[in-house]
C-alpha cells in the first residue's frame, strides 16, 4: 500500500471565507504548501460534485447529476441518497479491493449511505457510533456551527486510533448558507476549522492530503418561479431543482439552476419563455448542456436553466409571483464553480477540476492492482 492519503472536503467552502478569516493554517498551506483555485461542476450541488471527487469522474460517468432524481415515465421523484445510484467504483471500493483500510466520515447522513461503498469504517456526526459518543461526547445538531467541529473531531480520532490507508471526509455547508464571509459567525466557524486542520497536519504527518470544496456560495436576491412562467404561456411542465434535499433549512430547495421536463413537446418555445424570465443567464436543451457539462443525458430534463449570480430557481408555487424578491445564500450555478484547493505532500498547482483530488493523490479508482 502506497503512502496513506486523506481527502478532505469542506462543503460549500468558497474561497471567500478563507481569504477574509485569516486562518493561519490555511494561509500557511498556500503560501508554503500547495494551492490552486479549481472548478467544481456542474449543477454546483453535493450529490454531484462528491459523486465526481470520490469517484474521480464526470457526471457523465457517475450518473449524479442532481441530489434528486424525477422519473418522468411515473411522474414521481426521489432523493439520491444510495450508492447504488453511482454508476463507477469509488476511490474508497478500489483501496478496500486491494486490502487497504479506508475510512469515511461526514457530518451529513445522507452522504454516508450514498458515498459509503467500499468504507471499513463509515460515521456520520447524525448518527454516530455509540462509543464515538462516549469518546468525544454527543454531536450538535445538523443544523449548527459546531457540527463540523465534532466531525473533524471524529476524524482525528479515527487516524489516531485506526490509521486508515484512505480517508474520505467531508463537513457540511449550514454556515456558509446562514453567513456571509465577513460575518463574525463566519470567521468563528472558519477558525475553528482551521484550528483542526492544525491539528490534523501535525497528526497526520506521513499523509499525503488534498483539501478542497464540493461548490462556492453567493447571495441571492431574486427567485423565479419557472413552472409558472412557462403555465402562464400554456405550456405543462415540472421543476426539478438539483439542489433539492432534505435540508431545506439550508437553501429551501432553491438553487441556481433547474431542470425542466416537459409535459408537452413544445421545448423551443419553453425555451424562449424561459430565457426572457429577470435572472436567467441561460436556457440549453438536454443534447447540449450532456456536451458543455459532461452530464448523464437520460437522467436530465429536456432543458436545463441557469440563472445569473443573483438569480435562483423556485419550485412551484412556493411564491404567489413568478419573480419574488429573496434574502437567500444559495449555490447550483455557475456563479459557485471556483473552489480552493490545498495540498500536503502533493502538488496540485495542475488541477483543473475538484475531481482531480484523486488523480493527484495517484487513487484514480480505475487503476486496479
Amino acid at each position: 500500500m502506497r503512502t496513506p492519503a486523506l481527502l478532505l472536503i469542506l462543503d460549500g467552502f468558497d474561497p471567500s471565507y478563507a481569504e477574509l478569516a485569516s486562518a493561519p493554517h490555511l494561509d500557511a498551506l498556500r503560501q508554503h504548501s500547495s494551492f490552486a483555485l479549481v472548478d467544481a461542476v456542474l449543477p454546483t450541488v453535493t450529490n454531484v460534485n462528491h459523486a465526481a471527487i470520490i469517484t474521480g469522474q464526470f457526471p457523465e460517468r457517475t450518473g449524479i447529476a442532481s441530489n434528486f432524481r424525477f422519473d418522468p415515465k411515473t411522474g414521481s421523484g426521489e432523493f439520491i441518497e444510495s450508492s447504488a445510484a453511482l454508476r463507477c467504483p469509488t476511490v474508497l471500493e478500489s483501496i478496500a479491493e486491494r486490502g487497504g483500510k479506508t475510512a469515511l466520515l461526514t457530518s451529513k447522513r445522507k452522504l454516508v449511505r450514498f458515498l459509503g461503498r467500499g468504507a471499513q469504517f463509515a460515521v456520520t456526526a447524525e448518527d454516530p457510533p455509540r462509543e464515538l459518543v462516549q469518546i468525544l461526547g454527543p454531536p450538535p445538531p445538523i443544523y449548527s456551527d459546531q457540527i463540523d467541529d465534532w466531525t473533524l473531531r471524529a476524524l482525528l480520532h479515527l487516524i489516531r486510533t485506526e490509521h486508515p490507508d484512505v480517508v474520505y471526509c467531508t463537513t457540511t455547508d449550514y454556515v456558509m448558507h446562514r453567513w456571509p464571509p465577513d460575518t463574525a459567525e463566519a470567521i468563528a466557524y472558519v477558525r475553528r476549522i482551521d484550528q483542526r486542520i492544525g491539528e490534523l497536519l501535525e497528526l497526520a504527518h506521513d499523509y499525503r492530503i488534498v483539501i478542497t470544496a464540493d461548490h462556492g456560495m453567493r447571495a441571492k436576491t431574486r427567485a423565479v418561479d419557472l413552472v409558472a412562467a412557462l403555465a402562464a404561456a400554456g405550456i405543462r411542465a415540472t421543476f426539478v431543482p438539483p439542489i433539492k434535499d432534505r435540508y431545506v433549512v439550508h437553501h429551501q430547495n432553491m438553487g441556481g439552476s433547474g431542470f425542466i421536463f416537459l409535459h408537452t413537446r413544445s421545448v423551443e418555445h419553453a425555451r424562449t419563455v424561459l430565457a426572457r424570465l429577470p435572472g436567467v443567464l441561460a436556457v440549453e436543451e438536454r443534447e447540449t448542456v450532456a456536451q458543455l457539462f459532461r452530464l448523464p443525458r437520460d437522467t436530465i430534463g429536456d432543458l436545463f436553466v441557469l440563472g445569473d449570480e443573483e438569480t435562483v430557481c423556485a419550485p412551484s408555487g412556493v411564491f404567489s409571483d413568478v419573480v419574488t424578491p429573496v434574502d437567500l445564500r444559495s449555490h447550483g450555478s455557475q456563479h459557485e464553480r471556483i473552489v480552493p484547493m490545498w495540498g500536503v505532500g502533493v502538488d496540485v498547482s495542475s488541477a483543473r477540476w475538484n475531481l482531480d483530488a484523486c488523480r493527484l493523490l495517484g487513487l484514480h479508482p480505475e487503476e486496479r492492482a
